[in-house]
């Protein structure tokens, strides 16, 4: 191999030595005659450059056993950027386990649903799909959450929140890769502060894995159209009219569980509200206390319906608390509760807009 590499390395000087030997031969002619022996000289050493570099190229895949990627002819390469990781496809996925009802929709939306192999199971009777998306998903088989399920469903895409890519989950990116499996993560949770630009980012990238961009053109330029036509709807409330907002996603004692940033936050702000706990933490979701509902005083309430914690149980918490009697959203009643579902990060970005901003201002819709 060493050998071999010295010749590679020496063949355009070799090539050089010739032709110019062979210039040094001949009795000094024309200039167009020494042009042109300039010129098959040029042209000689480019060619043999250019094949020392891809042999060079070629010689390197070889020795640390890497392959350059080569899709089928039909399909070709897509590559998505996907945070800090490159994820590249060079066929089709046939096999797609959804680690989240919100990666299923987007599926079905783009009419992919025949690709779905699985999807997570519901983690509360809240997390049910969009009525119109029903019939798409009834028979996607619901998957306990684990490695081993992942594999025996024979997927060959996983798409799922960052949380989804643990060991204890359905594997860290290393362990799925490993069994030819390629990872997709939702945009949204790769980012400090999502916002419906991220769904969009989705949506984009399942058009291009699965060659149906004017689809996913179709659908993003369909949310962004409804979204547009609920800001229209508001615009005329002016700034020091707009209501303020608290998330109250769940409580454990006098701790209340609440939203910084991300998705949720921004759909209120694009439906003409303020969410009062914006930027209060660096995470997207902290703890914090009952202290901060009364000091903040909200005009309106969202109560997050999931997990094992009910509805019944969250209003509880708020209505019989004599520190909050004076607060204006208990006070006047005014506490909308939306599935979380509703909220995070697929298709419904629109829908949900449009109900958190018909909640705050009803006038505007009438």
């Amino acid at each position: 191999m060493k050998k071999m590499k010295a010749v590679k390395k020496n063949s355009v000087s070799f090539v050089i030595c010739c032709l110019l030997l062979a210039g040094c031969g001949q009795k000094p002619a024309a200039t167009q005659d020494t042009l042109q022996l300039r010129e098959t000289v040029a042209e000689t050493v480019e060619g043999v450059a250019k094949a020392t570099e891809e042999a060079a190229e070629q010689e390197g895949l070889e020795e640390t056993g890497e392959q350059e990627p080569s899709g089928n002819e039909e399909y070709g390469i897509v590559t998505i950027q996907n945070g800090d990781r490159t994820v590249i496809f060079t066929e089709m996925p046939q096999h797609v386990l959804c680690a989240n009802l919100y990666s299923a929709e987007n599926m079905a939306m783009l009419g992919l649903e025949d690709y779905i192999v699985g999807k997570n199971v519901a983690a509360n009777p809240a997390e049910v799909p969009l009525k119109e998306l029903a019939g798409a998903l009834a028979d996607v088989p619901e998957i306990e959450r684990s490695h081993e399920n992942a594999v025996a469903a024979e997927a060959d895409l996983v798409i799922g929140q960052v949380s989804a890519f643990k060991e204890n989950a359905w594997g860290t990116y290393e362990q799925l890769e490993s069994k030819g499996i390629h990872a997709l993560v939702i945009t949204g949770t790769l980012v400090d502060d999502e916002t419906v630009e991220h769904v969009y980012q989705d949506i984009e990238n399942l058009g291009k894995i699965f060659k149906v961009e004017e689809k996913a053109e179709a659908l993003i330029g369909d949310i962004q159209a409804q979204i547009r036509d609920t800001q229209d709807k508001v615009k005329d409330v002016a700034e020091e009219d707009k209501l303020t907002v608290f998330v109250f996603d769940s409580f454990n004692g006098n701790e209340i569980y609440t939203t910084s940033s991300g998705l949720e936050s921004n759909l209120i702000e694009l439906a003409g509200g303020c969410n009062v706990t914006k930027g209060m933490a660096d995470s997207r979701w902290f703890n914090t206390s009952v202290e901060t509902l009364v000091e903040t005083n909200p005009d309106v309430l969202i109560v997050n319906d999931y997990g094992s914690q009910t509805v019944e149980e969250k209003l509880e918490f708020l209505t019989s608390n004599p520190a909050l009697t004076e607060v204006p959203a208990i006070k006047d009643q005014r506490i909308m509760v939306i599935p979380l579902v509703s909220v995070m990060q697929d298709v419904r970005a629109a829908s949900a807009c449009q109900t958190i901003a018909t909640y705050l201002y009803p006038e505007c819709f009438e």
